[in-house]
């Protein structure tokens, strides 16, 4: 098996604020978008893997209709990052509401957790 690419696909309830939330509150650069009847996606990069966010067409209001299943899963996201301490700081400084702390885990990593608005938990820890 050869796999050339790893996307999480996250169903947002409110497309436009989820994907506010990638590209402002976290910085990703957004790759691709797509609006077509079926529904709108856009894709963000996370280091070497992709985050696609998904959420209804335009006019079909903020929730998808069928479908649509909220994180009830146990769903994280993990970033590895060069200084969790600097990207606390970074998000803190974009997004006061950015829940968490800086601590350790039991590996001695340094780490925080966040959520985006559907709930979806983004652990950040340090390389």
């Amino acid at each position: 098996m050869e796999i050339r690419e790893f996307r999480a696909t996250l169903e947002a309830k409110d497309f436009d604020r989820t994907c506010q939330f990638y590209a402002e509150v976290l910085g990703l650069p957004r790759l691709a978008s797509r609006d077509e009847p079926v529904g709108r996606s856009a894709t963000y990069q996370a280091g070497a893997a992709q985050v696609e966010v998904r959420g209804p067409a335009r006019g079909q209001g903020k929730n998808r209709t069928a479908g649509h299943h909220p994180p009830d899963a146990p769903v994280l996201l993990t970033l590895v990052v060069g200084s969790a301490e600097k990207v606390y700081e970074e998000l803190v400084f974009r997004d006061q509401n950015v829940p968490g702390g800086l601590r350790y885990d039991p590996s001695g990593k340094l780490v925080f957790e966040t959520h985006d608005p559907d709930g979806v938990r983004i652990r950040f820890i340090e390389a």
